[in-house]
């Protein structure tokens, strides 16, 4: 049986910062050692490969980590936008060479690139893609199969979709994201203008 898992492109970001937590002191050993288990102390200690795979429930402990000593009060907030920011830096890397598409691209395609990359970046879920609405540029992303899914990584995606769907659109879009069912996630991108 598969691992539900994320790639290491993505993560990279929660790896660093939790041991810049540790480095700068900000957090102590053992203070980390009642949220993360062995595997994922192990981890910390050992570079992240970008192509590599890592278990998603490594990911929510260490975002959980940050969480705790970062989001000050407002969780959803602080994850979103470590989700913007994960999309800022993995664009920076020109990997996911679809976040560079034109300002054209705008609905159906955008939405198509933003599942194109969720399927590269996790090994679990299934992604689809919904025209949400007559105006352009407004779509849905519904995401099945995803119980293993955390609530954490969803908000993080949110704030991932979000700042692609702008850097695709080429203007301010905005991303909200609801779990109907345990494991169902719908992101819904529409105009933020």
């Amino acid at each position: 049986m598969t691992i539900p898992s994320i790639k290491g492109t993505a993560y990279l970001s929660a790896h660093a910062d939790v041991n810049a937590l540790l480095a700068r002191r900000a957090i102590t050993r053992e203070e980390i050692e009642v949220v993360l288990d062995a595997e994922d102390l192990r981890f910390l200690e050992e570079k992240v490969q970008p192509t590599a795979w890592f278990p998603i429930a490594s990911y929510h402990r260490l975002l959980q980590v940050l969480c705790d000593k970062e989001a000050k009060g407002d969780v959803q907030a602080y994850l979103i936008t470590r989700g913007e920011k994960a999309g800022e830096r993995i664009a920076a890397t020109g990997i996911y060479q679809q976040l560079d598409a034109n300002a054209e691209a705008l609905g159906v395609r955008t939405g198509r690139i933003v599942i194109t990359v969720a399927g590269l970046i996790y090994n679990f879920t299934s992604w689809h893609f919904e025209r949400e609405g007559a105006a352009v540029g407004n779509f849905s992303i519904r995401v099945d199969e995803a119980t293993d899914f955390p609530e954490a990584a969803r908000f993080t995606t949110q704030g991932f979709i979000q700042y692609a769907s702008t850097r695709i659109v080429g203007r301010p879009m905005l991303a909200t994201s609801e779990r109907p069912l345990p494991s169902r996630i719908l992101f819904h991108v529409s105009d933020a203008s």
